[in-house]
C-alpha cells in the first residue's frame, strides 16, 4: 500500500516539522530585531537626557549670595511720627458723614529727622495739622476707599512740604487706617 508520506517515523506530520524550523529560525530574528530597537530606544533616552542637561544646567559660575545686607545709603529715611487724627468728611457721600481715624508719619531723610521734628511737633503744629485735615475733608469717596491711599498721601506730601516751606517729607505713611460712615 502505497502512502503520500514519506517519513521514517510514525506518525511525525513533515509539514509540522518544517513549520518548527521556521519558528526557531524566525524567533532568532525577532530576538535580533528586538535586541536592535531597544539598542536604538536605549540611546535616543540618553541623547534627550544630554540634550536636556545641556539646555537646562546653568552657565558660567554660580552667583556668590552676599553674606551681609548691603549698608545703608547716606539717603536713609527716618520716620516721624506727625499726629493721630479723627476727622469727619461731608462731601464725599452726599446724605452722609464719613469719619475718618488714621495715624499720620512722615518719611523724611535721616539727617533733617531732628529739624523735621521740631517744625512739625513745636512751630507749625497747628498750621500743619490744618493742611493735613483739609486733604482729608477735600478727598472723594474713591479716594478715602482706596487700598493704598495714593492720593491722599500724595497731597497730604505736598500741604505738609508747603506749610514747612521746605521738601522735608520723602514720603507719608498712614497707619491704623479707618473709616466709619454714619
Amino acid at each position: 500500500m502505497a502512502t503520500d508520506t514519506e517519513t521514517d517515523e510514525a506518525g511525525v506530520d513533515p509539514d509540522a516539522e518544517t513549520a518548527a524550523e521556521e519558528k526557531e529560525t524566525s524567533g532568532g530574528h525577532s530576538k535580533a530585531k528586538l535586541l536592535k530597537v531597544g539598542g536604538l530606544l536605549l540611546i535616543v533616552i540618553v541623547l534627550q537626557i544630554g540634550i536636556s542637561y545641556w539646555l537646562l544646567a546653568p552657565s558660567g559660575q554660580p552667583e556668590e549670595i552676599p553674606n551681609e545686607f548691603p549698608q545703608e545709603s547716606e539717603n536713609a529715611t527716618s520716620e516721624v511720627s506727625i499726629d493721630n487724627f479723627s476727622v469727619t468728611n461731608n462731601i464725599a457721600e452726599p446724605g452722609a458723614t464719613i469719619h475718618v481715624t488714621f495715624n499720620l508719619v512722615g518719611l523724611v531723610e535721616q539727617g533733617s529727622a531732628a529739624d523735621f521734628e521740631s517744625m512739625v511737633k513745636e512751630q507749625n503744629k497747628a498750621r500743619v495739622k490744618q493742611a493735613v485735615i483739609e486733604v482729608v475733608r477735600k478727598s472723594s469717596l474713591s479716594d478715602l476707599n482706596d487700598p493704598q491711599l495714593g492720593t491722599m498721601k500724595r497731597m497730604m506730601k505736598e500741604a505738609i512740604n508747603k506749610v514747612l516751606k521746605k521738601s522735608y517729607v520723602v514720603e507719608i505713611v498712614i497707619s491704623e487706617y479707618r473709616t466709619l460712615t454714619q
